[in-house]
């Protein structure tokens, strides 16, 4: 009968969901696409309420059109979007829309911790930069902005504990969610005294830290049947959407790099310890009691992509979003390789790692009469590479690492930007034939966590696509574009400051 465990993928942008068994096959995949809230500039909200409806028809489908027999799906298992966070009364409904990743309202209360407490005060313990990315700084801005709302929280969860919770009837959090919150300390997995201190709240107003592979049984008999889940089955935790693509990409070894390009884009390597990095450009969450990822993130890279081809889109009337992409694509492959001045400032929103600038703007400098829109689209392309490159500097500071990158996420399917990350970081880039990162990873907690596989991959080997050299002459004329990069970000920087 096989054992089949149902991974969930909670994203920004839609629900997902796969059955697999206890060899990693896929034996099905569903998808529920849902919108962001544009509240106002740089507020951006979901409905935990829709999220959680799009959750149970995705994974009811799933269940439905796999066919296999219900009794052999033994786990529900969950990835989940990051850093998201809104407040529930005592019977567990929302008080507020929860606030997303990309919501960077609580910038002045970021601010205002680093000016009272100092930058390292925090970071030392959690991992985490003090930014307005993190949930840390969005319960302070909730706490001083939504007083009548305060007053009726009974905790701040993330939108993975408002679903599982409903499951199991328990309020916990894994390590790697817990860790993005910045209120979480890596080295004792416990909430951070400090943080509590900070905002004057206690443990008691968050959810329990708990291993991303423990066991909670599903209670609601209810939910339970209209999901088509048998008796029995186990619900856990896994991990946040980032650490578990990390797990699912194979890149689960230490030393083992991940860049994963989605709507938003990280780096991320497995280490055996919590690393700290002194600059505070990087962050450090717990994946399990003896695993942590290290790296970054950027807010802004398939999003800015997509950006440029809507807008271009709209003046296209006779070609479809798919085609203008592949026509762009092919064009900016034929575009000599770092020959242009042109430069492209990525920071459509807020910039992340490594600078922690809620100042600087998108810009694009150098243009003149004899660019085109593929030379802007390219340039784009490679400020990607160029964040990345600085990502990958101080990765390679404190830990080390092999000489490959596997690549995943929405990007990771344009041989185009492919080669172009190849030549800019100077390391060969692997592409791989599942692009299902975080859900493989949350498979993979799933199967380890009921036992049907003894440790955190399938044991087989790497299903490689593509592989995709760097050309070393490319990547020194890349080098030198990069410097100029920097200047310009850093002469932003300094304007806007």
């Amino acid at each position: 009968m096989g054992t089949y465990i149902l991974a969930i993928d909670l994203g920004t942008s839609s629900v997902r969901a796969m059955l697999t068994d206890e060899q990693g096959n896929i034996v099905c995949r569903e998808q529920s696409p849902y919108d962001v809230i544009i509240v106002s500039n740089y507020m951006q909200e979901q409905s935990p309420e829709e999220i959680y409806e799009h959750f149970v028809r995705t994974a009811r489908a799933c269940v439905e059109h796999a066919g296999v027999e219900k009794e052999a799906v033994k786990a529900i298992s969950f990835s989940s979007q990051m850093y998201n966070i809104f407040p529930i009364d005592e019977e567990g409904a929302p008080l507020y829309n929860m606030i997303l990743w990309s919501d960077s309202r609580s910038e002045e209360q970021a601010e205002r911790l680093a000016m009272i407490y100092g930058k390292s005060y925090f970071y030392e313990a959690t991992g985490c930069p003090l930014n307005s990315m993190y949930p840390l700084a969005k319960v302070m801005w909730l706490r001083e902005n939504e007083q009548e709302i305060t007053g009726r929280t009974w905790k701040y969860i993330s939108i993975k504990e408002y679903i599982t919770a409903r499951m199991t009837g328990v309020y916990a959090i894994d390590y790697s969610m817990a860790s993005a919150t910045g209120m979480f300390n890596i080295h004792t997995m416990q909430w951070d005294n400090r943080a509590m201190g900070a905002l004057g709240i206690s443990e008691n107003l968050l959810s329990e830290p708990v291993p991303g592979l423990r066991c909670f049984d599903f209670v609601n008999d209810a939910l339970r049947e209209e999901l088509g889940l048998p008796r029995g089955v186990k619900v856990v935790l896994a991990g946040g959407d980032g650490p578990m693509a990390q797990i699912g990409s194979g890149a689960c070894e230490e030393g083992s790099i991940n860049i994963d390009l989605g709507t938003s884009g990280a780096a991320r390597v497995i280490t055996r310890e919590p690393v700290v990095d002194g600059g505070q450009r990087m962050w450090t969450y717990a994946v399990t009691e003896d695993s942590w990822v290290y790296g970054g993130i950027l807010s802004n890279a398939g999003n800015g992509y997509n950006w440029l081809m809507r807008n271009i889109a709209e003046f296209a009337h006779a070609k479809s979003l798919d085609e203008i992409f592949d026509i762009v694509n092919k064009k900016v492959s034929k575009l000599p390789p770092a020959k242009d001045n042109l430069l492209f400032v990525p920071y459509l929103i807020r910039c992340r790692s490594p600078y922690w600038d809620d100042k600087v703007k998108a810009t694009i400098y150098g243009l003149t009469h004899e660019h085109t829109f593929v030379d802007i689209v390219k340039s784009y392309l490679e400020s990607i590479g160029f964040d990345l490159f600085s990502l990958m500097n101080i990765i390679h500071e404190q830990v080390k690492v092999q000489n490959r990158i596997i690549l995943t996420g929405g990007l990771a399917k344009s041989g185009t930007v492919c080669q172009l990350l190849a030549d800019i970081l100077g390391k060969e880039i692997i592409t791989l034939k599942s692009s299902e990162g975080s859900l493989m990873g949350a498979a993979i907690f799933g199967h380890r966590a009921i036992g049907t596989i003894d440790r955190l991959n399938f044991g087989k080997d790497l299903k490689v696509q593509e592989r995709y050299a760097s050309h070393m002459d490319l990547h020194m004329a890349y080098q030198k574009k990069y410097v100029r990069y920097v200047k310009l970000r850093n002469a932003l920087h300094e304007l806007e400051t």
